[in-house]
């Protein structure tokens, strides 16, 4: 079935349907057992016999029809991130960045970029589509350099990272359990230890023991997570997150984070999960980062009036 309208109401029809869904399957679920007990008691009386086939009959039709299925709450798991570190700032620190990838002056991504990053950050970055967001959080873990300028970074500085490709770096021939134990050789931890590490993301039971390559995008990329938070780090750098993830496990994403003690550094296109965990708001374009002076929502609805105002001219 289909929903229409915000968030809210999704959550609200979902509550009606799943109600009236099990009143329905109590009322057919009544009618089984007296169904069951008038065919089983009516022994051999000829006229109680010839009911017994009726009832039979409607008890047949019934199953051919389809009964209605049980509502059954989803197995509940919790995203959370261990506690870290929490270093004192400078975490992070952009220093007149400019970047191109070409090492051109002409090509630059970015121009003479201050920013920094601690372990009180929450901040999304937004943009158009190839203004370098993904670019950002390559040259804040080192992963690129800087063209000009450069970036400072605290000692103990530990970045916990997921981005679009996290899940293909999984050895699909190895179940979740063997992949985590072999991944991470001296952390000397019991399975049942590894069991409940992995447990909480809603990886449980056989699927512990499935082979990675076997599972759903979404569990997969809750393995991911599950990995970051066996990691520690201080900041956490989410390049779309939600990609594979439902409603309810974005929710709970949106808990993790507001509950980490380290920086976050978000980019989503899932403006929902931003408004529920950005402090502030950053936007790259025109070779520059800049902070957006009021929340996501406001944000919105610029890129709304922008469109509105382009279709007109």
């Amino acid at each position: 079935m289909g929903y229409t309208g915000n968030y809210d109401q999704f959550l609200k029809t979902k509550k009606e349907n799943e109600v009236n869904q099990m009143k329905r399957w109590k009322k057919e679920q009544e009618d089984i057992v007296k169904l069951k007990h008038f065919i089983a008691t009516c022994g051999t009386y000829s006229n109680l016999v010839k009911q017994a086939k009726s009832k039979q009959k409607i008890l047949d039709k019934m199953e051919a029809d389809g009964l209605t299925e049980k509502v059954v709450d989803p197995p509940l798991y919790k995203f959370d991130f261990a506690d870290c570190e929490k270093l004192p700032p400078p975490v992070l620190a952009f220093n007149n960045v400019s970047f191109s990838y070409s090492g051109k002056k002409e090509d630059h991504l970015y121009e003479n970029v201050n920013l920094g990053v601690d372990c009180d950050s929450r901040v999304a970055l937004v943009g158009p589509n190839g203004a370098g967001k993904s670019t950002l959080l390559k040259i804040m873990v080192n992963e690129l350099s800087p063209t000009e300028g450069d970036v400072r970074r605290h000692l103990h500085l530990r970045f916990g990272r997921y981005h679009q490709h996290s899940t293909e770096v999984l050895d699909g021939d190895k179940t979740v359990l063997e992949y985590m134990v072999e991944h991470y050789p001296d952390k000397k931890l019991e399975e049942e230890e590894w069991r409940k590490a992995i447990g909480r993301y809603g990886i449980t039971g056989p699927r512990q023991t499935t082979k990675i390559g076997k599972l759903s995008d979404g569990l997969k990329t809750r393995i991911v997570f599950s990995m970051l938070a066996i990691e520690k780090p201080n900041v956490l750098l989410l390049d779309e997150p939600t990609n594979h993830l439902d409603m309810e496990c974005i929710d709970s994403l949106a808990d993790a984070i507001n509950n980490f003690q380290g920086g976050v550094v978000l980019v989503s296109h899932d403006f929902r999960l931003i408004d529920q965990v950005a402090k502030q708001v950053w936007v790259c374009d025109h070779k520059n980062v800049q902070v957006w002076k009021g929340d996501i929502r406001s944000y919105k609805k610029s890129l709304i009036g922008d469109m509105k105002k382009r279709k007109i001219l």
